[in-house]
């Protein structure tokens, strides 16, 4: 607790501020310097040198577009990000507005830019079978009061729906669009009036931020700005949805290890978590690069499981032309179809539809060093007697950890969630060094750092690339602030 410092105490004891002048010289000078030279130098053509000229918010408008759009879009933002835990009639209009409003508008006008073309059912059954299997699952193993029952189905139709519209051949944008507003319809109009609802609320609050979320997308691909700046924001968001499911094998290995009878079984796992730390981040990165090599042991273990030959049927069935080109499927049975399999030897870093996956699988299983360390110190720090209760009510162990360890943790979850996005938005030393300041092949991989690199020390365009750390500035900080409003720690 913060204690307050008389005037008279400041004046006897001055001399030991002079401890506290080095640290905040050393932070002023690399720290707060470079973000105010920043901003400075964002409002000028400059090359980092010696030409400098004034040009006020250009960067901006090339980068972003028409400014006038984005400046109501963020006073909506920002309206609904501080009104959407009030109870007024204003703040309950809001959210509504925002959760049905913007996603029927983005319809409307996605549908009048880009009308959907090429719609295939067969891909789009399968996706939605597999996540209503997800679905099924996440309920069976919860109990019939669970208050998660409601959000878990919430995201499975939110994400599954969504996938399932995309493989149909829908545009990305359309398909949350439809997805979000059949949501916000059945929640804002249809639940509550029959039995008992959990977190309405919150996934009422839930769907409006998509709607919005969904709404700025639009306006990104269709206001004018930057064309690679917003297709790298793409590859980015797809990054860090692909890195909130990455936290699940950490959090679930904390608590296997967490639950460990033997002390001393405990204590070596939480060594063995601590020896992949020494290894340099650049052996880690040369590894998997070799693994994903068309030579290398990752076709080879596709191939060896059969999942290479999954994969190849699926592209033939859904017609994707990833794998299998199209006037090659023409002539293929599935005969044809499993011989190529099993000598396919993709490149998945140089392929521009398989790159991004490539990343995504980066890293398997996923066991964050760091993450595990610190779910184990929270889990760690949960009382003995809690347990004892649960075990006298007959609590399972998936009950104990859906009601006892994933609450007690959500401090440490939330940190990590944070970290987690600042780390995705601000990514690009391992794009850079794997394929250049090209952005690998065809630029697929061009996220907003590296086209932030590329300015300032290729194309020369330092002016530019400080406008483009601002934007990300600016959206590592609502992200930080829905993060802090949402991610609720009750205990």
């Amino acid at each position: 607790m913060a204690k307050d410092i008389s005037l008279k105490q400041v004046v006897t004891y001055w001399p030991l501020y002079f401890f506290v002048v080095p640290s905040a010289l050393l932070v002023a000078t690399f720290s707060y310097f470079p973000a105010g030279s920043a901003i400075y130098h964002s409002a000028f053509r400059w090359n980092g040198n010696t030409i400098k000229i004034f040009i006020g918010a250009a960067n901006f408008q090339k980068a972003l577009g028409t400014p006038l759009y984005w400046i109501l879009t963020l006073l909506v933002t920002m309206t609904m990000i501080y009104q959407s835990q009030k109870k007024t009639t204003f703040a309950t209009t809001m959210k509504m507005v925002c959760g049905l409003g913007m996603p029927l508008l983005n319809l409307i006008v996605l549908f009048r830019i880009r009308p959907p073309e090429n719609i295939l059912v067969g891909p789009m059954l399968l996706t939605a079978l597999i996540w209503a299997g997800i679905w099924f699952f996440l309920r069976w193993r919860m109990d019939n009061d669970s208050e998660l029952r409601g959000v878990v189905t919430f995201f499975c139709f939110m994400l599954g729906g969504s996938a399932a519209l995309t493989s149909m051949g829908l545009e990305g944008n359309f398909a949350w669009s439809v997805t979000n507003l059949i949501a916000g319809l059945f929640l804002w109009f249809a639940v509550g009036k029959k039995g008992k609802v959990f977190k309405l609320d919150g996934m009422r609050i839930g769907q409006s931020l998509i709607g919005v979320g969904i709404f700025v997308w639009s306006l990104a691909q269709n206001a004018g700005g930057e064309v690679a700046l917003w297709s790298g924001f793409s590859v980015i968001a797809t990054l860090v949805v692909a890195n909130l499911v990455k936290m699940i094998p950490s959090i679930t290995t904390a608590v296997v290890v967490n639950r460990l009878k033997s002390e001393a079984a405990n204590y070596w796992y939480r060594v063995l978590f601590v020896v992949p730390m020494i290894i340099p981040g650049m052996v880690y990165l040369l590894l998997w690069k070799f693994f994903f090599e068309s030579g290398g042991l990752f076709n080879l273990v596709l191939r060896k499981t059969g999942i290479m030959h999954l994969i190849y049927v699926y592209d033939f069935w859904s017609e994707n032309g990833i794998f299998i080109g199209l006037n090659e499927a023409a002539k293929m049975s599935m005969g044809d179809v499993l011989n190529a399999a099993s000598t396919a030897a993709p490149a998945w870093l140089g392929s521009p539809e398989l790159v991004l996956p490539a990343f995504i699988i980066w890293g398997f299983p996923w066991v964050g060093v760091v993450g595990v360390l610190i779910y184990l110190a929270g889990l760690q720090s949960i009382d003995q007697a809690i347990y004892e209760a649960a075990d006298l009510d007959g609590v399972g162990a998936f009950g104990k950890f859906m009601n006892i360890e994933l609450p007690l943790i959500l401090t440490q979850v939330r940190i990590n969630l944070v970290l987690m996005i600042i780390g995705t938005l601000q990514m690009y030393g391992m794009i850079l060094i794997l394929f250049g300041d090209a952005g690998g092949p065809n630029g697929k991989m061009m996220v907003p750092g590296l086209l932030m690199f590329r300015s300032a020390f290729v194309e020369g365009y330092a002016g530019y690339a400080c406008s483009i750390g601002l934007i990300l500035f600016f959206l590592i900080l609502v992200l930080t602030e829905i993060n802090n409003r949402f991610v609720r720690v009750e205990k």
